[in-house]
């Protein structure tokens, strides 16, 4: 189990701090290092960043209902395709970096887990850690 709690309250900074770079902050305590990417100009009209590199980065997807802690849920909060990013905690919380507002563990409320598109499960996470 990660302590999330130095991962919280961060200001939120598109390329610098954002939903991603909390995905490779909470992945590093886990002993994993992710690469980061060149953030898109628009999220509206581009591809899914973690969908294209899932795989590349030892990601496998899961079924929403076979969620676990570790797991990454694939969102899409008003984009085209799935650009959010958030940590499955358990217990239906979740950890995230929400655009313009601070990294919080919230519940996976409805308004959430209704524009889940995707999980996905890291190898490591796979082999029982």
């Amino acid at each position: 189990m990660v302590d999330c709690r130095s991962l919280t309250g961060k200001e939120w900074d598109y390329g610098k701090q954002d939903c991603y770079t909390l995905v490779r902050q909470y992945y590093e305590r886990l002993g994993v290092k992710l690469r980061d990417f060149q953030r898109p100009e628009d999220l509206g009209t581009t591809d899914s960043i973690f969908l294209k590199h899932a795989k590349s980065l030892s990601f496998q997807q899961v079924e929403f209902d076979d969620r676990q802690e570790s797991d990454v849920l694939l969102m899409r909060l008003g984009t085209r395709t799935p650009m959010h990013a958030a940590i499955y905690l358990g217990g239906d919380r979740i950890l995230h970096q929400r655009m313009n507002s601070i990294s919080a563990v919230e519940p996976l409320r409805q308004y959430y887990w209704k524009r889940t598109v995707a999980v996905f499960r890291h190898a490591t996470c796979l082999a029982g850690r």
